[in-house]
């Protein structure tokens, strides 16, 4: 790799020699990292791997899918949950299924309910007019689709619709 090039993009790369995936195009990046596409011989067609620039992100990122794994979810209110494949800790990478839309997805920013940050309430104002505007229309959707996260422990705080994402 090139020197001074990111870390996220290092570890993806190592992840996918060691898992023996090829890897394709970029998905995404942000703060926590980069994800890509992968082919892997293990599954049909595509997966996604996540590669976390630091360790909180990425523990509660494996953590959350960890625990849908648990509870068997692939689907919430209708959107498709990424099913879980894989993890490495030392690379902090998450290998997970890949989705179309409908779907919620990216589980970086979220919590195990007994470990999520306490807010006070105007905090909580801010947040719900944020998913007001931002979803519009769909904000009760978003709502119900964030209760049911919770119910099965999971509290998702990094609400977009990059992130959760309706049919149109």
């Amino acid at each position: 790799m090139i020197e001074g090039e990111d870390i996220a993009v290092r570890r993806l790369a190592t992840y996918a020699t060691k898992r023996n995936l090829r890897l394709g195009r970029c998905l995404g990046s942000g703060v926590h990292g980069v994800v890509h596409e992968a082919e892997s011989k293990a599954f049909p067609g595509f997966v996604a791997v996540k590669a976390h620039r630091n360790s909180a992100p990425y523990e509660r990122e494996r953590d959350a899918y960890q625990c849908l794994a648990h509870a068997h979810v692939r689907e919430i209110c209708g959107l498709s949950v990424p099913q879980f494949i894989a993890w490495n800790d030392d690379l902090l990478v998450v290998e997970m299924t890949m989705v179309q839309p409908p779907f919620i997805l990216d589980f970086g920013g979220a919590w195990l309910d007994a470990t999520a940050p306490e807010f006070p309430p105007e905090v909580w104002d801010d947040w719900n007019r944020k998913i007001d505007e931002e979803f519009e229309a769909r904000a009760n959707d978003v709502r119900r689709v964030l209760a049911v996260l919770r119910s099965y422990g999971v509290v998702m705080l990094d609400v977009h619709p990059g992130n959760i994402r309706f049919r149109n």
